[in-house]
Parts: structure tokens; C-alpha cells; sequence
């Protein structure tokens, strides 16, 4: 599974997720899916994304998310 997130690095989304911030993850396939981060399942894979280039999300950074680190 693959998520999209709009951030500017890696490192503000991290910052997000300390300061209990609602951080939504968009999910493209056959249908658009709008999830809160902490729904997203331990080992998907997170595109951080800071602009859209053609209608599609162009990501710039990638990580692994690990609902229990919340990172």
C-alpha cells in the first residue's frame, strides 16, 4: 500500500505527528481515499509530496510508516 502526504520534508512531518497535528493521507487507485495517518496499516509505504505536477502528486521523499513509533 502506497499513501501520498502533502509536506514539506520528512522531517516537518515529523514535527507534525509530535504535536498531535490530524494529518490526512491520500490514497489513489480505481477511487481517491482520504485516511488520518494513525489508519494507515504498520509497513505502507509514505510519498511525501509538496506539489502536484500534472494533476498527480510528485513525491519527493519516501519512508515507511510504523504506527507504533509514529514516525
Amino acid at each position: 500500500m502506497k499513501a501520498y502526504i502533502q509536506a514539506k520534508s520528512k522531517k516537518s512531518l515529523n514535527e507534525r505527528l509530535c504535536f498531535n497535528e490530524d494529518v490526512q493521507a491520500v490514497l489513489y487507485g480505481f477511487t481517491t481515499t482520504y485516511l488520518s495517518i494513525h489508519e494507515l496499516p504498520k509497513g505502507c509505504v509514505i510519498s511525501i509530496f509538496e506539489k502536484y505536477v500534472n494533476g498527480s502528486p510528485y513525491a519527493k521523499a519516501y519512508g515507511i510508516w510504523d504506527g507504533t513509533k509514529v514516525k
